[in-house]
This record gives structure tokens, sequence and C-alpha cells, in this order.
């Protein structure tokens, strides 16, 4: 049989870095992982290809038996757009990932000829194997959560690998906190589930030997497991060693690991660039009642800047909206994130998810607005948008409040000021291995020159030669981090001035 395999285009949003994208040379930040794992599971009679719209046009006449689509809800227009043209081709259409929930799952039913709910290391097969048979059911379901020693490597292969800013692996599945707000334990459940330490190494190894130089761990919570990865890290440092350092990796973590010495080191060890935390807000209250107890036990400023001590810069994710939230929210967060020398915040407006308790607690107390989430996980028109009504604010203030938040955030010289702050921060246990510039980071440098410094905006030149001045006065080593994050700033600066309003 011949399967195809898409990932329908991204709208404009905050996570795809579009307006970074010329300076990157990439065409997408990563590339499908879901994808490249069912074509793994795929038995190898049949001929699988993966087709990526944010790298290429998918091709409409194509020939194939089965056409699989995946998706977000973000993605969801598309999705039905290309599943109703290859069903009009009388091609079986099947359609899975994240966007299909019990609560779209009759939308979905209605453009596919087959829909997966849940993860698929068991269905896909069972799928494959009814269709060739006696025929595929509607809805493959799976209800208990899948042994990831039953999840192959995924076809790395087929993906074309240079077309994204950095390759993605996943090691553990579920997170064992209980955020009020929070999906993943929902979703993938509390109990971490593990690829087993030689299961990931090999995933490494194919994507070093594959010509990837960068790999983001997508684990919503890569210390669920402490001691099976320290195992893990260990493993990495010995291979980063191995290969000079040609390669480096960032991942997601609770704010707790900031009080672990032994796996600080061992990141800075294995070449860990930069970690994603929700750090969400200063104000305790409001972490308390979104049970998010792991950040009331720590002091947020001390934690951060203990991270950074290691050389591994945080990016921060931030919520406003909060129950407990007033019009000083918006200054508090902007103090504590600019103290905190955290460059790159990623700042929301809750949202209630369904299927959370935070979504059930709001519909019970007759405060839901309607079902659809906006914020930051959604399209560009979505970011100032909540379906949650707001105890100590309207929406109007909670919108132009957002906006003045994130507009003085990426100034000039706030941005500078984090940046700088947090490469300084390094400098106690340094970058691991060489100073190494491949072709690619040659013509990034280049392309970041022509657009910071051959500019008419003087504020832009100084940011720009302030920050590699410092960077190469205090911690030479990080200058292809300040550049990635040079890259990133431009992104950020004109997304969030176009998408919200701030006078």
């Amino acid at each position: 049989m011949k399967i195809c395999l898409i990932n329908p285009r991204f709208p404009l949003s905050l996570w795809d870095f579009s307006y970074s994208r010329d300076i990157d040379g990439s065409s997408f930040p990563f590339p499908p992982l879901s994808l490249a794992t069912l074509a793994a599971l795929t038995p190898k009679e049949h001929e699988v290809v993966i087709y990526d719209e944010n790298v290429r046009p998918v091709n409409i006449d194509l020939d194939a038996d089965i056409v699989g689509i995946t998706g977000y809800s973000i993605q969801i227009e598309r999705v039905f757009q290309l599943a109703d043209t290859f069903r009009s081709r009388g091609i079986t259409v099947v359609i899975g990932g994240p966007l299909v929930q019990k609560s779209s799952l009759n939308e979905c039913v209605n453009h596919a000829d087959v829909v997966f709910l849940g993860e698929a290391e068991y269905t896909w097969p069972l799928f494959l194997c009814d269709f060739q048979s006696s025929g595929a059911k509607p809805l493959y379901s799976q209800d208990s959560f899948v042994d990831l020693a039953n999840s192959p490597a995924p076809s790395f292969e087929l993906l074309e690998l240079s077309a994204y800013s950095t390759a993605i692996i996943e090691t553990s599945r579920g997170c064992p906190h209980s955020c009020e707000f929070c999906e993943i334990p929902i979703r993938l459940g509390r109990r971490p589930r593990n690829k087993s330490v030689e299961q990931v190494m090999s995933e490494i190894r194919s994507l070093y030997a594959l010509g990837a130089d960068s790999i983001f761990i997508i684990d919503d919570n890569f210390f669920g497991n402490r001691k099976r990865a320290l195992r893990l890290l260990a493993e990495i440092e010995g291979f980063v060693r191995s290969v000079d350092y040609r390669i480096y990796f960032s991942c997601q973590f609770t704010i707790d690991i900031s009080q672990d010495d032994e796996i600080l080191a061992l990141l800075n060890k294995a070449n860990f660039r930069r970690v994603f935390v929700g750090i969400e807000t200063p104000r305790k209250l409001s972490l308390s009642t979104a049970r998010k107890n792991q950040n009331t036990k720590v002091s947020l400023l001390d934690a951060v800047r203990s991270i950074q001590s290691y050389n591994i810069i945080v990016w921060g994710a931030f919520i406003v909206g909060f129950d407990g939230d007033d019009a000083n929210i918006f200054n508090e967060q902007l103090r504590f994130i600019q103290a905190a020398s955290i460059p790159i915040a990623m700042v929301g407006i809750l949202q209630a998810i369904p299927g959370t308790p935070l979504y059930e607690r709001i519909k019970k107390e007759h405060r839901l607005r309607d079902d659809e989430a906006g914020g930051i996980r959604g399209a560009a028109n979505s970011l100032i948008r909540t379906n949650i009504m707001p105890l100590n604010m309207s929406f109007e203030e909670l919108a132009n409040g957002y906006g003045f938040l994130v507009w003085n955030l990426y100034s000039y010289n706030n941005f500078a000021e984090r940046l700088i702050n947090a490469i300084k921060l390094g400098k106690k246990h340094g970058v691991k291995g060489p100073v190494q510039i491949s072709k690619k980071g040659i013509l990034i440098l280049l392309r970041l020159f022509n657009y910071y410094v051959l500019s008419t905006d003087l504020r832009r030149i100084y940011m720009f030669m302030r920050i590699i001045a410092q960077t190469l006065l205090h911690n030479p080593q990080y200058l292809h981090t300040a550049l990635m994050h040079l890259v990133v700033f431009k992104h950020l600066k004109q997304f969030y001035e176009q998408e919200t309003s701030y006078n």
C-alpha cells in the first residue's frame, strides 16, 4: 500500500517563529515527530511518504491508498480542508493527533473515514491490519496508556531535517504534578512513562548521523523520573563529549529542579543550553489556587538564577488572568521577569482547557464564556481572547494590561538587559567544548548583521552591538546562544506588537 502522512500548515502564531525565519533560514521550528513515529510503526512492505505543509506544499494529486492527517486545534481548519479534498478523490482519510478529543470527535468523524483518539502505538498497526483484511473501523480509541517500550524510534530519515530549526525527540510522557489549568496529567497520565536509556540514545545517534546539531526534548517534564533522567544524562554527556560537543540540547522541566545541583551540573556537562520552565506568576496565592505547589516551595527568583548559573538559559511560561490577579499584576510580572533575567518570556492569558479541573470549576461557577480557548496556543487572532470571565478586572483591562506587559518585555532595552544578565550568570560553570561556527551559523550571523546593524533604527543597532560586546566580554563561548536569542527576539517583538495593542 501507499500511505501518505500529512502535517497541515500552521497559521501565524506565537510558536511558529515566522517573523524570524528569514534570518534563521528554516521553514519551521520543529519536524512532525508523530508522523515519523507512525511511519516507523508501519510494516516495511508498505510505502510511506511524509508531507509537512510548513516546509513544502502537499501534492493534491498524489497517488495513495491512505492519507493520514495529524494536527493540533490551531490547524483544524486546514486539517478538514485537506481531508475533504482527498476524500472527494476516493482516498481513505484518517485523522488523529491532539485535535481529536471527545469534545471534537463528532466534528472529526464528519471529515474522515477513520478517526484516532489517543495514542497510536497500538491502534495504528491494528488499523492497517483491519484495512487490508476485514475493513477498518470508523474509530480507533486508545483508552489505556501505551508502554513506551513499544514506541519505536521514529523514521527520522523520512523528514527533511535541514528545513527545521532543531530536531526533536520524546523520551517520556506524563507529569506527576496536577496543576489545575494543565491537561497533561489527564491526557498523558500522572505517572511518567519512559523510553529506556538505550531507546533514547539510539534516537540521538540517528539524528546526529543525519546532520542534526541541536535536539529539543519535548517531554512536558523531563525529570518526571529523576533516577532514570540521571542515567540518561550521563549517557548523553558521554556522547556529546565523543563528538566534541557538536550537538546541544534543550528540554522542559519544573522549577523545583533548581534545588538539585547534581542534575544541573549534569545538564551543563551534557551540553544543555536552555530549558523551558512553567513559572506562571510571582504571586504565591495564585500558584496555590492553581495547584502549582512545586512553585510555592522555592524562591522563584533564586531558582531561576541557580539554573542560569550553570549556563542554562531559562525560558519562562507566564500567565495573567488568575482569579487573584488585578490590574497591578502586569507591572508585577514585568518587574519579576526583568529581575530574574529571563530573556524569552512566553506570556499568555489564562484559559480553561476542556477536561481540566480549571474548566470544570469555571463551568460550575458559571464563568465559562465558551468552549473555545484562545491564548498563546491558538492563532494570532486569538492571542488576547480567553474563555474565562475574570474576577477582578474587565476583559478590556485584561487585554490592555497584557499588551502593556508584552510590549515592555520586548522593548530593546529590557530584552538586552535580561539576555546580558543571563549570559553573565553562566560564567561560573562555562560552556563545554570549543567554540564552533558552522556554515549555517555564518549565514545566520550575516543575516543578523544585515537586520540589526544595516538598519535605520538606532535602538535596534545599539541593542545588537551591546549584546554582542557584553557576551564577548563576559562569556564568549556563549556567542552562539546570544545570536540565537537575537533571532527569536525578532519574531516575538514583531508578533506581540502586531497582534496586541498598547498605547
